[in-house]
Parts: C-alpha cells; sequence; structure tokens
C-alpha cells in the first residue's frame, strides 16, 4: 500500500512539473513560448484543413484547389470527396518512389490531400513529397473516416 502511494506521488509530480517547466527554454515569467506557440499555429493553418473548409470549396466551386484522394484505386471507388482525383499511394510506392509529376495535382492552387483516418500518415507522405515537388498542399485533417462521419456527400466510382 505504502508503495503505491508513493508511485502516485511520483506520477503526480511528474506531471505537474510538465505544467510548469523550469527549463531554459520558457523565460522566467512565462509558462510557454509564445512566439513558437504563434508559429506552431500559423503553421497548422497553413498546411491543414477540415471537412467544413472543403464543403466550402465544393459548394462555392473555388477555383484552383483540387482535392486529392490517396487511396487505394478500390477504396477510392467504394467512396470519396466529390471531386477528388485518385492518386493511390500504393500505385507510387507511399510516395518514397522517384516520380516527379503527378497527374491531375496542381501547381498554380492549392492540393487538398486527405488519407483514411485522421491517425493514417499517407496524406502526410504524400503532403511532403508534393510540396518538395513545387505543389501547394494541405492535409485534410480526419481523412475520408472523419468526412463520412460528419455525413458530408460521397461520390462512388473511378472518378474517370
Amino acid at each position: 500500500m505504502k508503495k503505491a502511494i508513493t508511485t502516485s506521488a511520483i506520477v503526480i509530480a511528474l506531471s505537474l512539473s510538465s505544467l510548469c517547466p523550469a527549463s531554459a527554454e520558457t523565460s522566467e515569467n512565462s509558462i510557454q513560448d509564445s512566439a513558437r506557440a504563434v508559429q506552431y499555429f500559423e503553421d497548422e493553418l497553413n498546411f491543414k484543413t477540415n471537412p467544413h473548409f472543403v464543403n466550402k470549396v465544393i459548394k462555392d466551386k473555388i477555383p484552383n484547389i483540387t482535392i486529392v484522394d490517396v487511396r487505394s484505386a478500390n477504396d477510392f471507388a467504394k467512396g470519396h470527396i466529390p471531386g477528388a482525383v485518385n492518386v493511390p499511394y500504393d500505385k507510387f510506392n507511399s510516395f518514397d518512389g522517384s516520380e516527379t509529376e503527378f497527374a491531375g495535382l496542381n501547381k498554380d492552387g492549392f492540393n487538398l490531400v486527405y488519407c483514411y483516418t485522421k491517425t493514417c500518415t499517407l496524406s502526410q507522405k504524400a503532403g511532403k513529397k508534393f510540396a518538395s515537388l513545387g505543389y501547394p498542399v494541405k492535409e485534410i485533417v480526419g481523412g475520408y473516416e472523419l468526412w463520412a462521419e460528419e455525413k458530408n456527400s460521397i461520390e462512388t466510382g473511378d472518378g474517370k
């Protein structure tokens, strides 16, 4: 019993210490590096989007935005965000290959990339690859799973 209480006390102390760090990263009067926080949130806004914005793109027919589904062709055919183009990860070595061009992507506007779920990293790998080749890109957070969960419209077929 005494050992359990001691272990709990250590866990609580460690948890509290992470909330109030006494490190060189923060100033004496600050609990967070505000400049880094500003940059972090700016990056989030610059490189991520959500189903609400994607619906606006579709509804308002916003030009120069391409919706890019990087799931397999089979899953794309079963259902995808309306108007999306399919650039399947399995055709492009999970975006670790030597490709330098991707048909359907846009270098003159944003490419909104999504994969399966919020924990899937395929859209991030694709985004990194696309950005390295000069394609402006944002990740649709939550992927197809969140899109469908929120009861947004879905297209089926191969898009051809």
